[in-house]
């Protein structure tokens, strides 16, 4: 096969009609400029991996294309793009060398297929600088138990397994910002918050306790996809009341893969940023408005006091002698 110049055919049939006819030919003699083949195949495929990718990625966010046959998909979107650069540099080399056509197909097809590529480069870079992890939790030492996590887990998924000392370090050096939360209001108010953020966040609740008033932990378990590709991820929300207050711990596990890329300590964290707006919403308190105090009234100015006037001492040299 031959990925070279496609060079058009001289204009034969229009220099005979023109020699019948008597007419100057001259001008109808020539070779258009070459037109690098590499470089538009290059651009057909980096367009149908373009299709391959969202024809894939729209079925498995709405679950008509399961995640292990999806992930297969994926390392042929890659391939494809790799293949449309290949061609597009060969393509490139050869209207550096002989010049002709086909430079626009060179920029069309590295633009599609570096966008195409742009996101695998990106998992690529977290793979290497994160842990691989795919279970995360606020409390490494008592994490939030998933039993209806457990009992959905099919033969291929990822496993619920306790917590090893090496995943625990490797959690906290990694993660830290991933901690649990204290609220000081009750149980069923948080409860209540937790619920509302799920629902705008759009994880379906798959297991929540029955209301209890003398709940002292609640557990709420959901399932939630990431926003684009729909990966599934099992996620557990745990609340343990301490009377005046109620502690929040969060747990989120991928389904699939040996590595998250960073997306479940991610999402924990978005997750209990929104709680505390949520819970601060809440429970703020709007002070009652109190009547304005009335003026203070000035005391009464005493009444002054008029000094009495000194006794004038009685004249006694005209009284008669005793």
């Amino acid at each position: 096969m031959h990925f070279g110049f496609n060079r058009r055919p001289k204009a034969g049939k229009k220099r005979a009609a023109l020699r019948q006819r008597g007419g100057d030919w001259s001008m109808a003699d020539y070779t258009e400029a070459p037109v690098s083949r590499a470089a538009a195949l290059g651009r057909r495929i980096a367009v149908f991996s373009v299709i391959v990718f969202l024809v894939a990625g729209l079925s498995h966010r709405y679950g008509m294309l399961a995640t292990p046959d999806f992930v297969p998909v994926l390392l042929v979107v890659v391939g494809l793009a790799l293949l449309s650069l290949a061609f597009a540099t060969r393509g490139l080399v050869q209207l550096w060398t002989y010049g002709g056509e086909g430079i626009g197909n060179v920029v069309a097809c590295v633009l599609v297929a570096g966008a195409m590529l742009a996101p695998f480069a990106v998992f690529l870079y977290l793979a290497l600088t994160l842990p691989a992890l795919n279970d995360i939790s606020t409390d490494t030492d008592d994490p939030p138990v998933m039993a209806a996590a457990t009992a959905a887990r099919m033969p291929g998924m990822n496993a619920i397994e306790p917590y090893t000392p090496e995943r625990r370090k490797l959690q906290h050096d990694s993660y830290p910002a991933a901690t649990g939360r204290r609220y000081g209001a009750p149980i069923g108010q948080v409860a209540e918050s937790v619920e509302g953020v799920l629902e705008d966040r759009g994880w379906a609740v798959v297991d929540r306790p029955a209301a209890a008033s003398d709940a002292t932990e609640i557990t709420i378990e959901a399932l939630a996809k990431t926003p684009v590709l729909g990966f599934p991820n099992d996620v557990a929300v745990r609340l343990i009341d301490e009377g005046s207050s109620t502690y929040v711990d969060m747990r989120s596990a991928s389904r699939y893969g040996g590595h998250d890329f960073g997306d479940n300590a991610r999402r924990i964290e978005a997750f209990l940023s929104d709680l505390d707006v949520e819970i601060a919403y809440l429970t703020v308190v709007v002070p009652v408005e109190e009547p304005p105090a009335p003026a203070p009234v000035a005391p009464p100015e005493p009444e002054p006091v008029v000094p009495d006037e000194p006794a004038v001492p009685l004249d006694r040299s005209e009284d008669p002698p005793d």
